[in-house]
């Protein structure tokens, strides 16, 4: 008699006990998740955090102060608006953060980076992220490697040379004074452009010496470049005119006191011809033909 109730009462519970170990809901009991992140049948759907489905920067790895960079963009995910931030990085450190606010999923996005988000990026190479945080705060990040910004540009757009020998570099002897520029050959009507941004002091011309000639001074930098020996009817600015960096300014000509057709180039430190001292721009005019 005891055999037989001990037997009744074991198949009693051996239901309930095997239902509660095979994810089935047992009284007092919660729904329990999957292991693919859904949800078991009859119970409240969850939003999943989002995914970035692409991202891409254009020009892909170096920006220029005054140009803007293209990031493309789109995420997927449940919710129909998302959190997006960039968040530009110096190693662990985070130089910029920039918050695009609540963007669409499941649509192709684009934000254009300047550089000059929260005052001018500081020049050097960074880590681009990208930020999308969505429910319960489920974060998914992106990293597109390296990407550049710099506050200059080459002076010249297209094909040039160094020139040959000593003759054409800053401090080359001059009858009565010494050569306070760089000389760089280039094609006649090659494009001549800003280095950085700034105010066109002077626009004049010079028979004996500089022929038509541009002085800029450079925004927010206690410098002026000067540009010498320009073509006749291409100087596309006026004396006041402020231009942005890379903008052109005229074209490679042989005006003035020339052997052919160059740029004549010179970085001054304080104002050109006015109590400023010229500095050899070769070192400058390398390092930015680096990244033009």
């Amino acid at each position: 008699m005891r055999s037989l109730l001990a037997t009744t009462l074991l198949a009693l519970i051996l239901p309930a006990t095997a239902l509660a170990g095979s994810g089935g809901v047992t009284p007092g009991g919660v729904t329990p998740h999957s292991h693919t992140g859904g949800t078991a049948p009859g119970s409240v759907r969850l939003h999943r955090g989002p995914r970035v489905e692409s991202f891409s920067v254009s020009p892909s790895s170096t920006f220029i102060y005054g140009r803007r960079a293209r990031v493309h963009f789109e995420l997927k995910g449940h919710a129909r608006r998302v959190h997006v931030a960039l968040v530009l990085k110096h190693g662990h450190r985070v130089v910029r953060r920039i918050d695009l606010g609540r963007r669409l999923t499941g649509r192709p996005q684009r934000y254009l980076l300047t550089g000059l988000e929260g005052g001018p990026l500081p020049e050097g190479t960074f880590e681009l992220h990208l930020s999308a945080r969505g429910l319960h705060g489920a974060t998914k990040s992106s990293v597109t490697g390296q990407l550049s910004f710099h506050w200059h540009v080459f002076p010249l757009l297209g094909q040039f040379t160094y020139g040959i020998g000593a003759d054409g570099r800053f401090g080359a002897a001059r009858p009565g004074h010494t050569h306070q520029g760089q000389d760089i050959p280039a094609p006649t009507g090659t494009p001549v452009l800003a280095p950085r941004g700034g105010l066109v002091k002077f626009v004049s011309f010079q028979k004996g010496g500089a022929g038509n000639y541009i002085v800029l001074h450079a925004e927010g930098e206690k410098l002026d470049f000067v540009f010498m020996h320009l073509r006749d009817g291409s100087l596309r600015v006026h004396q006041g005119d402020r231009v942005s960096t890379g903008e052109q300014l005229a074209e490679v000509g042989s005006t003035g006191e020339s052997t052919g057709p160059h740029l004549h180039f010179e970085i001054w430190k304080g104002a050109w011809a006015m109590g400023g001292k010229p500095i050899d721009p070769l070192p400058f005019l390398r390092r930015w033909d680096g990244w033009s």
